[in-house]
């Protein structure tokens, strides 16, 4: 359409009030959400940075999250007790420090002082004692739940002070408190919002960034927290833009229109790095990516199965020719820089013995499968889920693909096993902590199952129980790392997964973006970007 607001102020100084004021809304009517969102963009001489990205929320509400872009928007406006840092370390957040007991149970937790919610409300232990117990809650939809159950007691033992008492000890806890869904929140602004929380969190947060408002499927907008305790940002306001397509992102960012795009497309990285006007910003990710397997969906059930397609597919071909070499095939369950990690014989491309362990498990001519993967998530991901497909077709398995949006897809990962139409299904896992903990114990111990975890693969392995059981709780680093190293090797026999890639985090923007900070598990920071 010819509409635009930028039009609008050449031909209002012949208008009545009253008519300017019909001609705005038949504007912005007719016009739609793009040109709504330009005077977003452009309406303002203060900085705003445009973000486009690929996927909309399924929810905001900090307990609800399971997808690392989407927390990313969130810790901007809700933040943490602790962090880990651009180098990995944990580092004090909210928290001023801690303490604890010599048995591993009791940690004491001081928080630091002077710090006010968006809501004006003050930062207090209490706040701290309300945002925990509310993951403990079970009317709260919490996917990862299960990781927080072993909080005993929170105890205030005065303004600035709290006191955590666990069931038992578990090693990685103060890591535990760096994840987005323990991000402490205003009480008084949580209980205003009762169950608007999932797409609203005005007053809740203490980051550098207020939330404005979020328009499903187009964008979300923050506002700067000019009272930060941080520090003022140099940013006035952020506006997410819901943009699914890489492509497209792309030819809005070289057009002025974004001034930074999460994962640009991966072919044209090279010619990106070439133009003066654009900024490449890397990271070591953590996303490990694989194709989930419904270990009790029919020919899936049978291990011989599960390992034929992983011999099918050829991981190495896929990050050269679909990835252009953005990640690096999987030697084990866990990236090189976990704890624990020990590389592992892979299981190298070889179809013909991909067919011969069909034929043994009583699939000589194959079988039909679904293959679902989401759309602008990941690096390629529509094109991954393609060239696997065709790697199973080349052994005899007829694949049908379902491409999704996120929030359908995240929807669709969360049914219960009776329930679920999953049965194989791209995807990645991306943890804040390098510790096997917090992607194993949620993906694959039995206690986990979907609508109350992430074991998507309704894996269930008893030994794989007790180790994980176990290692959480011992305190001896070598001896936590040799169960983990077993538990690794147990996967990678059994196969809940076709072992794909550990994908590289990429993010470009305009080359008047400064000041961006990138944390090695797929975030970023913005609280002291600035634009030119």
């Amino acid at each position: 359409m010819g509409y635009g607001i930028g039009n609008l102020s050449r031909s209002t100084s012949a208008l009545t009030k009253i008519q300017a004021i019909l001609l705005i809304v038949i504007v912005i009517t007719s016009a739609g959400g793009y040109y709504v969102y330009q005077s977003y963009m452009k309406g303002s001489s203060e900085k705003v940075l445009r973000v486009g990205i690929g996927i909309d929320p399924d929810t905001l509400d900090p307990a609800g999250q399971t997808t690392t872009l989407i927390s990313n928007i969130v810790r901007m406006v809700v933040e943490p007790l602790f962090i880990i840092d651009v180098n990995g370390k944990l580092k004090p957040w909210l928290a001023e420090g801690y303490e604890v007991s010599s048995d591993g149970l009791t940690y004491t937790i001081r928080i630091k002082k002077s710090i006010k919610f968006h809501d004006g409300t003050p930062l207090t232990a209490e706040a701290v004692k309300f945002s925990l117990e509310r993951i403990l809650d079970l009317n709260v939809r919490v996917p990862g739940r299960h990781n927080y159950l072993v909080i005993k007691e929170i105890e205030v033992v005065d303004d600035y002070t709290v006191r955590i008492r666990l069931k038992h000890t578990f090693a990685p806890f103060i890591s535990l408190l760096t994840d987005t869904a323990t991000g402490i929140m205003s009480p008084n602004a949580v209980k205003k919002l009762g169950e608007d929380i999932v797409h609203n969190l005005k007053g809740v947060g203490t980051g550098p960034f207020k939330f404005v408002e979020w328009v499903k499927g187009d964008r979300i907008v923050l506002e700067r927290n000019d009272e930060y305790w941080g520090g003022k940002p140099k940013l006035k306001k952020i506006i997410f833009k819901v943009v699914p397509d890489a492509n497209t992102r792309e030819a809005m960012l070289l057009a002025g229109d974004l001034d930074m795009i999460v994962l640009p497309p991966a072919a044209d990285i090279p010619a990106l790095a070439k133009r003066s006007d654009v900024k490449l910003w890397f990271s070591n990710a953590s996303r490990t990516m694989f194709i989930g397997i419904n270990t009790q969906y029919g020919p899936l059930k049978d291990v011989r199965v599960r390992q034929a397609l992983n011999y099918a597919v050829d991981k190495e071909a896929i990050v050269k020719n679909v990835l252009l070499g953005l990640g690096k095939p999987l030697d084990a369950p866990i990236p090189w820089f976990f704890f624990s990690y020990k590389p592992i014989k892979p299981y190298e491309y070889d179809p013909e013995k991909a067919k011969k362990l069909l034929a043994e498990a009583g699939y000589p001519d194959g079988f039909e499968v679904t293959l679902f993967a989401p759309n602008g998530r990941y690096l390629f991901d529509k094109e991954v889920a393609e060239a696997v497909a065709s790697y199973l077709e080349a052994v005899g398995i007829k694949v049908n693909i379902r491409i999704h949006d996120w929030p359908t897809y995240v929807s669709l990962l969360f049914q219960p096993r009776e329930k679920t139409q999953l049965q194989l299904f791209l995807l990645g896992f991306g943890v804040g902590t390098p510790d096997p903990h917090f992607q194993y114990y949620l993906a694959f111990h039995s206690k986990t199952f979907p609508p109350n975890g992430f074991n998507f693969f309704f894996y269930n392995n008893s030994e794989v129980d007790t180790l994980l059981d176990e290692a959480v709780k011992t305190l001896d680093p070598e001896k936590r790392a040799a169960m983990y190293q077993r538990v690794s090797e147990i996967l990678w026999h059994d196969c809940p997964w076709i072992w794909l890639y550990v994908q590289s985090y990429v993010v470009a923007t305009s080359s008047k973006v400064r000041g961006l900070i990138m944390y090695p598990y797929e975030m970023f920071d913005l609280r002291e970007a600035d634009i030119e």
